[in-house]
């Protein structure tokens, strides 16, 4: 049994950030032919979940770059790969001794929720902005508040300095990182999370609950170079990065022309 796993954002998504009815239509018969498919993506799963309503996901799917695995219809956690306590403690004291002030990524009395701070409203403008209708957004006055909850995950949106960023979140502290440039503006995200989460580890992790015995996932940007390593068969979206295209064994059409959709359908 073959599981099939999709990058969102560049891969499956369009440019518009929808999926053409051509392909909700082709993977939805693939599911009740009895296809695996789910999804992987550095979104939460109150992000993601809108953008893929259409399909009848029936396979665990992975969010927060590999972070949880989750219930593809309720967005229960299904497995955690989250910080350890050290963790979250050396990086809060870095950033309040650095005056940096990420997007703080946490779950606060059962509640998941992101945090920033008001007077460093510059720094998040436009990913608040865009999510309006978040109910997660929690603005805060101070550090202390900042950092509330159990913390899983931040992002440093533009950082000025990756250089020191990458001297301190190493796997030897027991952080990864993702840096890429964001699909839509443009703003490089410095994303931030435990060594044990990575798109890798989460679908090797969903191939085994579902027991399937092949791999085969779809990407286009930096953050899916280890899950595109880790599958049996990698796939790159025509519109890829070119470090994904040289280490990929397929490259397929493009986000814009149901590139992953109709791969699946000709190769089952």
């Amino acid at each position: 049994m073959t599981l099939y796993v999709t990058d969102l954002d560049g891969t499956l998504l369009r440019s518009d950030m929808t999926i053409s009815q051509h392909s909700i239509n082709t993977i939805n018969r693939l599911i009740d032919e009895g296809v695996m498919f789910t999804y992987a993506t550095a979104r939460s799963y109150v992000s993601a979940s809108p953008l893929v309503s259409n399909l009848n996901l029936q396979c665990p799917a992975v969010i927060f770059n590999g972070v949880f695995v989750v219930d593809p219809k309720t967005g229960r956690h299904i497995i955690e790969n989250t910080y350890s306590k050290e963790c979250q403690t050396l990086a809060r004291d870095f950033f309040v001794n650095e005056n940096i002030a990420p997007l703080v990524y946490s779950n606060i009395n059962g509640r998941e929720r992101v945090s920033y701070l008001e007077n460093r409203f510059d720094d998040v403008e436009n990913y608040v902005n865009s999510r309006k209708n978040d109910k997660r957004l929690r603005p805060v006055k101070s550090y202390e508040e900042l950092f509330d909850g159990d913390i899983f995950y931040f992002t440093v949106i533009d950082p000025k300095n990756t250089v020191l960023l990458d001297s301190v979140f190493t796997t030897e502290n027991g952080f990864a990182r993702n840096i890429q440039r964001d699909t839509y503006d443009d703003m490089i995200w410095y994303e931030i999370y435990d060594k044990s989460a990575s798109k890798a580890n989460a679908v090797l992790q969903v191939k085994e609950l579902i027991k399937a015995n092949e791999l085969v996932c779809f990407g286009d940007n930096f953050n899916d170079i280890s899950m595109i390593k880790a599958a049996d068969v990698g796939v790159s979206v025509e519109n890829a990065c070119d470090e994904l295209k040289k280490i990929s064994d397929v490259i397929i059409d493009s986000n814009n022309n149901d590139g992953v959709a109709n791969f699946i359908d000709k190769r089952r």
